[in-house]
């Protein structure tokens, strides 16, 4: 082992000597562009666990070594050293790389370069780490624009062996539009375990944090998911934002255990259709040269970047050279925010530069009466007159933070896996077509579906529709009954609205259907409520990769059971632009509390809450509001039995006033058959014209 616990490893480090080593100016400032290759110090920001200014060394290699050799066509790169090394230590040697690839070459001492194993502190693991490198990324690019120096900025590269590799696949995630091509060389792709906790049995690195939740050590959840690489919901959101770069791994398949994480990182970055290219070294493929072991060494890292780079970095009159297409994060001035289990991690641009922070997940403070929605609790205690948006936006999270006391938290984004599309069974019916089909939902469990298109190729390569979950409600028949293919006749909605030119899909509630599920705690879930909300999130996923479907105009139908889990996802999804809830609610003192309490609704209201409406800490008017500015419309029968109607109008009159504070009143809605719990054919065409006219046009977004 060397510095922190990498593994020893024989490399051919071909570097040259920097004609300048001294520092260019003061902490806390940005350091102008050097002549010629040089150290610079660039401001970092502050880590928690050694409080005040920080500052990180750059090495600058230009084509040449000398910026007046950087022209049009110069591109930048990163190559960034191993774990606990320095300088361009484990990495590809970067004036190799400024001259074969004609790039300014920086190689970053970032956060922890040459810590001794003697170092008490946890090993940051690629996050600030990347931040910092980030940074020094964005300072060279600032210091060109600023003079007017051309470069070409389409161009924009990093590599990095071991450690390094694990920071540039991080940087590559954290500023995922900027990048145009990251090269890993067995960085590791996740902080596991037993590199977090120095288990036994593991790959035998030390990361030293701690599992005590007193300690000041403690790595949380979140610390954790934001540095797994491939974090499904994060790539899920890499790939929304556009991410466009080609990553190339690089990895030993005696690299044993981290291997393993570099398959599972391909697989999980190819379901998300990522551009990713993965090299596994095995033994046959050592050649003494380049490769000189399938272990983690790999071999000559300046080599193995130099040959495997070479068409898409170094020349240009290859197919396959590479430009990036898109417009960097650093100009963006956005914030991006990586959900994780109790929170989230929000990378901020505003300033051009990386500045990354963790904004810890609401706690509700308990509210007297939740049909009051004049009010907000500002510091727990203080009641504040709703005025403002921002007043209610406050209110809305201590109302998720509320329904997550009783459902149990949304899943974190580890749950978030690839789809996984299956299909069964694909039947024309007429101008459609019916796909039966199951998708991956989370690690564990798959969700069969009925999904409807049109039939006509030449249609459903036309303009992008609209689309509409359609949730059913509890039935033995589950989606057969929207699909029109079983149970009530007059619930056959996601036949209706596919014949009105929307995209649906039904899918099975857990338990229902052929969808075989027994409320284990061990998958994960507190309640069937919530395995419901992230089914029917990962249902919005489907539809929104669908290239028939307007992913800016998707709505939610459901009667019943799919009445009130229409209203849920409309709460925690805003994809969701239209929400219609059939017989799906009332507020909880005008409802018998039991009836929710089993294991496929919210089991806590019995466990935790006592069936006591007055001690459960959210309540429908609630959730109504929530959704505003974005369209709901209820469906409540004069003679329900199981939803009192005047329950229902009353929920209403509560949420008007937030939808009012959007300017969107128009955009809530109820009707009121004089039936019992069911969906007649006058209100089912009533919903389908709401839709129609929330759907058909540019809806207005909301929260």
């Amino acid at each position: 082992m060397n510095g922190l616990g990498e593994k020893s490893c024989m490399l051919v480090l071909l570097t040259l000597p920097l004609t300048a080593l001294g520092v260019c100016v003061a902490a806390e400032q940005w350091p102008g562009l050097p002549a010629e290759n040089a150290a610079v110090v660039i401001p970092a920001q502050e880590w928690p666990l050694r409080p005040g200014p920080r500052t990180v060394k750059v090495l600058v290699h230009y084509p040449g070594g000398r910026l007046e050799r950087v022209n049009g066509r110069t591109g930048l790169m990163l190559s960034l050293h191993n774990w606990g090394g320095t300088d361009c230590i484990g990495t590809a040697a970067p004036q190799r790389l400024a001259d074969s690839f004609d790039t300014v070459s920086l190689c970053v001492d970032y956060l922890q370069s040459g810590d001794s194993p003697a170092a008490c502190e946890p090993y940051d693991f690629g996050y600030l780490q990347a931040l910092d490198a980030l940074r020094a990324l964005w300072w060279i690019r600032n210091q060109l624009r600023t003079v007017n120096h051309p470069y070409d900025d389409a161009r924009i590269f990093a590599c990095g062996g071991s450690g390094g590799g694990n920071v540039a696949l991080m940087a590559n995630k954290l500023a995922p539009r900027t990048f145009t091509c990251v090269i890993d060389m067995c960085g590791m792709k996740r902080l596991t375990d037993d590199i977090a906790f120095n288990l036994p049995g593991g790959s035998g690195l030390n990361a030293r944090w701690s599992r005590d939740p007193r300690h000041p050590h403690y790595l949380s959840a979140d610390a954790q998911e934001i540095r797994f690489v491939a974090c499904p919901e994060h790539l899920s959101l890499m790939k929304r934002l556009g991410c466009s770069a080609k990553v190339l791994t690089v990895h030993g398949v005696e690299d044993l255990p981290t291997f393993h994480d570099a398959e599972e990182m391909v697989r999980l970055m190819r379901g998300y259709q990522l551009d990713v290219e993965p090299h596994f070294i095995l033994p046959q493929d050592v050649d003494g040269k380049v490769f000189t072991t399938a272990g983690h060494a790999l071999g000559d890292r300046t080599a193995i970047v130099l040959k495997l780079g070479a068409e898409y970095l170094g020349q240009p009159a290859s197919p396959r050279w590479l430009r990036r297409p898109t417009v960097p994060d650093f100009d963006r001035r956005e914030e991006l925010s990586f959900r994780t289990s109790n929170g989230a991690y929000v990378i901020s641009y505003a300033s051009g530069y990386p500045v990354g922070r963790f904004d810890a997940g609401c706690v509700s403070p308990p509210y007297p009466d939740h049909t009051d929605l004049s009010f907000v609790l500002a510091d727990n205690t203080t009641k504040r007159p709703l005025r403002s948006r921002a007043d209610w936006e406050l209110r809305r999270r201590h109302v998720l933070a509320a329904f997550m006391q009783v459902a149990g938290n949304l899943p974190g984004p580890c749950f978030r896996v690839p789809l996984d599309v299956q299909v069964q069974e694909d039947v024309r019916l007429g101008t459609l077509r019916r796909l039966k089909l199951s998708y991956q939902s989370d690690p564990d469990d798959r969700v069969p579906a009925y999904l409807f298109l049109p039939a006509d190729p030449e249609t459903a390569a036309g303009p992008r529709r609209p689309a509409v979950l359609c949730l059913h409600q509890t039935t033995a028949h589950g989606k057969a009954e929207p699909a029109g293919l079983a149970g009530d006749p007059s619930l056959k909605y996601a036949l209706d609205l596919a014949h009105r030119g929307f995209v649906t899909l039904a899918p099975d509630y857990p338990s229902l259907g052929e969808h075989s599920y027994d409320f284990a705690p061990g998958h994960g879930y507190v309640s069937g409520t919530m395995k419901g909300i992230w089914d029917n999130l990962r249902a919005v996923d489907l539809l929104e990769a669908r290239p028939e479907v307007d992913s800016e105009r998707i709505g939610v139908l459901g009667h019943s059971l799919g009445g009130h889990n229409a209203i849920f996802l409309g709460v925690f999804d805003s994809r969701v632009k239209a929400v219609v809830s059939s017989c799906g609610f009332c507020p909880f003192h005008k409802d018998d509390m039991p009836s929710w309490t089993g294991p496929r609704y919210l089991p806590r209201i019995a466990s935790q809450f006592h069936n006591d409406a007055d001690l459960v800490p959210f309540d429908f008017p609630e959730l109504i509001a929530a959704i505003a500015p974005r369209a709901f419309l209820a469906a409540a029968a004069e003679k329900d039995d199981d939803f009192n109607v005047d329950g229902v109008k009353e929920t209403i009159a509560s949420a008007r006033p937030v939808f009012r504070l959007y300017g969107a009143e128009a955009r809530l809605a109820a009707i009121f058959p004089s039936t019992g719990h069911a969906f007649p054919d006058k209100a089912r065409d009533e919903a389908y014209r709401f839709l129609d006219q929330h759907l058909r046009d540019k809806p207005q977004t909301g929260p």
